[in-house]
């Protein structure tokens, strides 16, 4: 199951968007306010059913809608579903595609996790169809984790207990702690306490001790795997056999630009049929995308639209973090006000071949500047110009 496209009219801030979707992986960037999570939330909402208080039509509208075609099986099938209330104690009756929920995981912007003790080892969640629907509004359970792992883990031991694609999503979850770091890996679960223990470069380590990169990183992997294995039971299915949707609000979420710039091909490398749709304000993951992989959100006037994008054969690999930034992302300045200040201080210096003055912008510069910018040097040489002329 994919979502081809979804068209939004008069929903929150959107007045009037069609987005196409790539089958794979997607990036919806663009600034704070623009519609990121708004988009998001109509994707999942085509899933959903029942009451919703998320999505409010927007302020100029009498009503909003929005349509959504998904690929099924083969064929194509269309959610409408409209939005009539703009006050925040009503809530609008919504009927999508709730039977295919189950295909449907979301994960909203609250994913790390503290410290929970574990006092006995609980069965599985009931992850009916009610269950998913209302999972696809409100976002998949990451509190539900370890009591997962620690039964499969437990029960790994006796032969039979588990079935065999049981035992591929178990030992799929033990790899995921060496996917962004080698030298992180899964040591036991201790018997007398249930809890989790972590090989790590200083020592063996609880679950909960891992940094919240690290288990932002896990609550989208594990939510993943443990919500898939709990959806589909008869007939169970290998997590990375998953071809349905996965929408991720903020991908980015407490991670290092370092591994902002994995997380992508991680997801696709663990779950490589299913269709991801993310919202990101990193221009770090957006290095690492297809040209065809960015939905870049931009307004005007109020008027929300997709930007036509220059992509290229290789997408944005060897683009700098500033060219993404303004060419792909909209930023209209990324350096200081006191960089243009200076910036426009020596221009205007060297323009009236004005050498003490120049010299001094120079000077501020200078500290401003990073120690290898090409600037340096091209500065200095206006600066020399102008004192052989004086």
């Amino acid at each position: 199951m994919k979502v081809k496209s979804i068209e939004i009219n008069g929903i929150g801030g959107i007045g009037n968007l069609k987005v196409d979707f790539n089958e794979r992986m997607n990036f919806i960037c663009g600034p704070n306010g623009v519609g990121k999570t708004t988009l998001l939330e109509c994707v999942a909402h085509s899933f959903s059913a029942n009451q919703t208080n998320i999505l409010k039509r927007n302020v100029s509208a009498d009503q909003g809608n929005f349509k959504a075609t998904i690929e099924i099986d083969g064929g194509n099938t269309e959610s409408n579903i409209t939005i009539a209330d703009f006050d925040p104690n009503k809530q609008s009756r919504i009927v999508g595609l709730h039977q295919h929920s189950s295909k449907l995981l979301s994960l909203k912007v609250t994913r790390t996790f503290q410290y929970q003790p574990l006092n006995a080892v609980g069965k599985d969640v009931d992850k009916d169809t009610n269950t998913s629907y209302r999972e696809a509004m409100h976002g998949v359970n990451v509190n539900e984790v370890k009591n997962w792992f620690v039964n499969r883990y437990l029960y790994s031991a006796h032969e039979g207990a588990l079935t065999e694609q049981q035992l591929n999503n178990l030992e799929l979850a033990k790899k995921s702690f060496s996917l962004l770091n080698e030298e992180f890996s899964f040591s036991k679960v201790l018997a007398a306490s249930n809890e989790i223990m972590i090989n790590t470069p200083n020592g063996e380590i609880y679950y909960e001790y891992l940094s919240s990169g690290f288990k932002s990183c896990l609550s989208i992997i594990f939510g993943i795997i443990k919500d898939i294995e709990l959806r589909f039971k008869e007939p169970c299915i290998n997590a990375d056999e998953f071809d349905g949707i996965i929408l991720i609000d903020e991908l980015e979420l407490h991670l290092h630009p370092e591994w902002q710039g994995k997380i992508a091909k991680i997801l696709v490398q663990v779950f490589p049929k299913a269709q991801f749709i993310t919202a990101t304000h990193s221009p770090h993951i957006l290095q690492g995308a297809n040209p065809d992989e960015i939905i870049a959100l931009a307004s005007d006037n109020g008027q929300v639209f997709r930007r036509d994008l220059s992509g290229t054969k290789y997408g944005y690999q060897g683009w700098t973090v500033e060219e993404i930034l303004v060419d792909v992302m909209g930023m209209s300045d990324t350096r200081t006000e006191n960089y243009y200040q200076f910036m426009s201080s020596f221009e205007s210096a060297i323009d009236n071949d004005d050498y003490e003055a120049a010299q001094m912008a120079l000077q501020e510069l200078e500290h401003l500047l990073h120690p290898e910018n090409h600037l340096r040097k091209l500065l200095k040489f206006q600066l020399a110009a102008v004192k052989g002329e004086s």
